[in-house]
């Protein structure tokens, strides 16, 4: 499929994930793996969404790190992430793999800081502060941001199969 047809449905899977029940991370983390899974892309299966399900709500409903932002991390992981870092023979090879200047970091550093550009913050107390939690209107605006965040992780998981994981840091810890 390509690119525009995998974000389509990737979007409208976490929305309606969200509608039927689902947290957040869970949302979004299940519908990457869903359309990786349809796309042959992935050999996971669907159960390791149980690896989403504590980071709702910003961590167990702690209101921490956003969990449609951690489920994003997590769906490109399916794809960038280190399946074997010990396999490297070095711990220099190791660092470069993940730090380097093609270091897989770079690619959640930019899903991540695409995300506070969009929302202001990633933490969700912060995103819902304007909401009662139980009404309608929060429910609406995490639906909204579970949908965008998919697309965008799907925009970098792509950005990263088309052309790899060499691009600048933006904010970090690392003062790159």
């Amino acid at each position: 499929m390509t690119k525009d047809e995998f974000k389509a449905i990737a979007t409208e899977r976490a929305k309606e994930n969200y509608k039927l029940g689902m947290n957040c991370c869970e949302s979004t983390f299940k519908a990457i793996l869903d359309t990786l899974i349809e796309d042959g892309r992935t050999s996971f299966p669907a159960e390791i969404t149980a690896l989403a399900t504590g980071f709702g709500g910003g961590i167990g409903s702690s209101g921490n790190a956003c969990g449609a932002l951690t489920g994003a991390i997590m769906g490109a992981g399916i794809v960038h992430g280190r399946k074997n870092p010990m396999g490297k023979e070095t711990l220099e090879e190791r660092r470069a793999e993940m730090f380097g200047p093609a270091g897989v970091a770079r690619l959640f550093n930019n899903i991540t800081n695409d995300f506070i550009d969009k929302n202001g913050s990633a933490n969700c107390k912060e995103l819902i502060a304007p909401f009662d939690y139980h009404a309608v209107d929060r429910r609406r605006f995490c639906k909204d941001i579970v949908g965008a965040t998919t697309g965008n992780a799907v925009d970098w998981i792509f950005h990263g199969i088309e052309k790899g994981c060499a691009m600048p840091y933006r904010a970090n810890i690392m003062g790159e």
